[in-house]
């Protein structure tokens, strides 16, 4: 299987750690492809840990835009006031928000009306392939040694959720760091407690299986 690559987007302190695969390459052609937008604001919509935001910071250092986390919490004068700027600065505002609240209730009118407007780019949750590739790009930033198979392994067999696999990154990295030993299979079953086969465990449940989507 091959993984993903990191995406080569220009601009940024933290150029080439955000990994495109198939749950944000759609989210990340429409961010870059802006001056085609039918307004000049999008709506970036995600899980969290999704890489949504360190998307958006990508976006700002290239267009010069402004990107708005937790739009849907965000005072909405002050959203409307943006959505004015941009439209006659002519740079593009970016507004992120949790998937599962859009489109989220505005009481401005005026407001409700241009967001209904923007387009929205979404982030959906990866394949076993992403699962798989961000485990290991999660593993390597971090600098932690792992079996070539482990990152396949672990995606077979834990929900495809991004707080799901942040999880499991940190708990690997952890043990990698206490240990300063080569993360193998045997060794993740163990700091993960993942369940045999027939059987279920924290990252294995019904709850998790259902976030999948």
């Amino acid at each position: 299987m091959q993984l993903p690559l990191p995406m080569a987007w220009s601009g940024g302190d933290e150029k080439g750690h955000l990994l495109i695969h198939a749950g944000n390459a759609e989210a990340a052609a429409l961010l870059r492809s802006w001056p085609g937008w039918p307004s000049s604001c999008m709506v970036l919509a995600g899980p969290r840990r999704s890489g949504r935001s360190l998307m958006a910071r990508m976006f700002e250092a290239e267009t010069g835009g402004m990107a708005v986390d937790e739009a849907e919490r965000c005072d909405e004068a002050r959203l409307f006031g943006l959505w004015n700027e941009s439209r006659d600065g002519g740079w593009p505002l970016l507004l992120i928000a949790d998937d599962a609240r859009i489109p989220w209730p505005i009481a401005l009118p005026d407001l409700r009306t241009r967001i209904a407007s923007a387009a929205v780019a979404r982030i959906v949750a990866p394949d076993e392939a992403g699962v798989a590739a961000l485990i290991a790009h999660g593993l390597e930033l971090a600098g932690s040694a792992f079996a070539p198979d482990l990152p396949e392994f672990l995606a077979r067999r834990i929900a495809r959720c991004y707080e799901t696999i942040d999880s499991v990154v940190v708990r690997l990295n952890a043990a990698s760091l206490a240990s300063g030993q080569k993360l193998s299979i045997a060794s993740a079953k163990t700091v993960l407690d993942l369940a045999e086969p027939g059987a279920t465990s924290d990252m294995t449940s019904d709850e998790g299986t259902q976030r999948r989507g």
